[in-house]
């Protein structure tokens, strides 16, 4: 079992490329747009041109494309259970019955779409931290959440907290990875027999994790008082962010898409 391996989501790379040296508030605002995209395109017409997009951002990125597989990779379980649960669901012309459970041809219509929602969604945010650094991300959403007027202490806690979070995701995949290697020698077994077995092997690598991400949290709160965080009191910062041009015109660029799907592609339904 590799956890660091499979999970991109937290993970930084820096690279020379145009995705990376962008400011990370267009980033962010960027793919917000394009999720909204993605929730409201209806069509394979609008999912094909988004999906070339993201192909087009990835290439880029500078990022092999195999390391943003690995990303959905990660996340199978949940893309197969929601393709489970709404093959199952919905109207339509019965195509094959299976006693209680039957699927129709809506049912497997909106089945694609939905997985295709989520693996344009995955991809997008793995744009994101894979070409952006934790650090950059919060002062993103810092800079978004001061530019619509939040209150500069609430915008500071929330980009802080989000700081956090993506800087465990890998840590705790490292200390996950760890103990599963001690827990095997010690002739735990992690992928045998049924689900019931599976669930209860489990258990001597959730407990020690939670135990080991408690005493970092603890070990941070207290780095952070004796460095004496006060939050954004008196707080500055050494690089600060600037919006170019080729920031605001890929922002521009976010927007034009939006509309273009939202009022012209609808033609074509």
């Amino acid at each position: 079992m590799n956890f660091i391996g499979n999970i991109t989501i937290g993970q930084y790379i820096p690279k020379h490329s145009l995705i990376h040296s962008l400011d990370p508030r267009a980033k962010i605002v960027f793919v917000l747009i394009f999720i909204v995209d993605v929730f409201i395109s209806t069509t394979f017409y609008q999912y094909a041109f988004l999906s070339v997009l993201v192909v087009f951002m990835i290439f880029l990125s500078g990022i092999s494309f195999l390391y943003y597989i690995k990303g959905i990779k990660s996340l199978w379980i949940l893309i197969a259970l929601t393709a489970i649960f709404q093959i199952f669901s919905g109207s339509g012309k019965v195509l094959f019955d299976l006693g209680p459970l039957k699927i129709t041809d809506l049912a497997i219509y909106n089945t694609i779409f939905i997985v295709l929602r989520l693996i344009l969604i995955i991809l997008s945010a793995s744009i994101l931290t894979l070409t952006t650094s934790p650090i950059q991300i919060a002062d993103g959403i810092e800079g978004i959440m001061n530019g619509i007027r939040i209150p500069k202490e609430w915008s500071h806690d929330f980009s802080m907290m989000m700081s956090i979070a993506f800087r465990f995701i890998p840590v705790l995949s490292v200390e996950a990875d760890h103990i599963v290697r001690a827990q095997l020698s010690r002739g735990a077994k992690f992928d045998r027999g049924g689900l019931v077995q599976r669930a209860k092997g489990m258990v001597p690598l959730i407990v020690p994790l939670f135990v080991g991400s408690m005493k970092m949290a603890d070990d941070l709160a207290t780095a952070m008082e004796a460095r004496c965080y006060r939050g954004a009191t008196g707080r500055t910062r050494y690089r600060q962010m600037k919006f170019l041009t080729r920031d605001y015109i890929f922002v521009l660029v976010g927007i034009a898409i939006l509309i273009f799907l939202y009022f012209f592609v609808r033609i074509l339904k």
